[in-house]
């Protein structure tokens, strides 16, 4: 007879070329490894940095499902998902390994996702101690109040749970259409449309340790040398571009319907084009 739990959680962290903070996340979790409700699945993209070396070494415990260096953030939480069913999970966690992730709050969300599988619950994202307020596709800023769930309809996968029967519902994150930016949010949003509930925890938290700021459209755009032909490429086709069009397009699509797209995406890029260009005009000083 197998010694398995009936109910285990599957924490998917995507990772790639960054061994040290990947490590320090992975000693933040140390208690799972005593825990047979709790696995973790480490999904390498294709590291030359030794990182997945290093997990094994020290995390003997963890589990590492490789890429090929093409699976970016999107295709490698997929990945790691279908993993994780495919074991029996019966939850799945979302995992930054940019993130201090603490067990109080990891367990409290499960918990309510394992009760409530209609519910997606991130933990409140916290920076340098604060909570960091929610936006929704309107615009409106959602500030988590302690103990207490907002009610969103996207989130960001820093610390994200929810039922396996989500994904059995909608099937997996898309990574064709959003291979980096936009693979959390399309993900829930598709997961709202479908009838489940959305709610950013304001009892659990997940701090951000490392800096995430995100430049402006000119900042991008005009960072490093290279030909303008090269600036294009990188800032409106790479495939882990935050300003990637063909990513944008589909968001739009999927947010606003294809007339709200052909009316908004179009007045976004516009934006973008004028901010690039006011950003190398000559400026008069006084």
């Amino acid at each position: 007879m197998s010694d398995a739990p009936s109910a285990f959680a599957a924490i998917i962290i995507p990772v790639h070329n960054r061994a040290r903070i990947t490590l320090a996340c992975l000693d933040r979790l140390s208690w799972c490894a005593g825990d047979p409700a709790w696995k973790i699945i480490v999904v390498d993209d294709g590291s030359t940095d030794g990182t997945g070396t290093s997990v094994s070494h020290l995390h003997p415990h963890v589990e590492i499902v490789a890429g090929n260096g093409q699976l970016y953030w999107t295709g490698a939480i997929a990945k790691g998902m279908k993993h994780a069913a495919e074991l029996g999970a019966t939850e799945i966690v979302w995992l930054n390994d940019d993130t201090s992730p603490d067990e109080t709050s990891l367990r409290r969300i499960v918990n309510h996702v394992r009760h409530n599988p209609e519910h997606l619950l991130a933990s409140c994202a916290m920076i340098d101690g604060k909570p960091a307020a929610t936006c929704s596709l309107r615009r409106r800023s959602v500030l988590p109040v302690s103990d207490e769930l907002a009610p969103v309809d996207v989130l960001a996968g820093y610390q994200v749970a929810f039922s396996v029967e989500v994904m059995r519902k909608i099937g997996l994150p898309d990574a064709k259409r959003w291979p980096h930016y936009g693979g959390d949010s399309s993900f829930t949003r598709q997961a709202h449309n479908a009838g489940f509930h959305l709610f950013v925890d304001g009892g659990s938290r997940v701090e951000l340790c490392e800096p995430h700021v995100e430049n402006g459209i000119a900042e991008t755009f005009w960072r490093g040398e290279m030909s303008l032909v090269q600036r294009f490429q990188r800032t409106f086709f790479a495939k882990n571009s935050r300003f990637r069009f063909a990513s944008r397009w589909h968001l739009d699509c999927l947010y606003r319907g294809v007339a709200g797209a052909v009316i908004v995406f179009p007045t976004r890029c516009l934006v973008w084009i004028f901010r690039i260009v006011w950003q190398r005009l000559p400026k008069n000083e006084s």
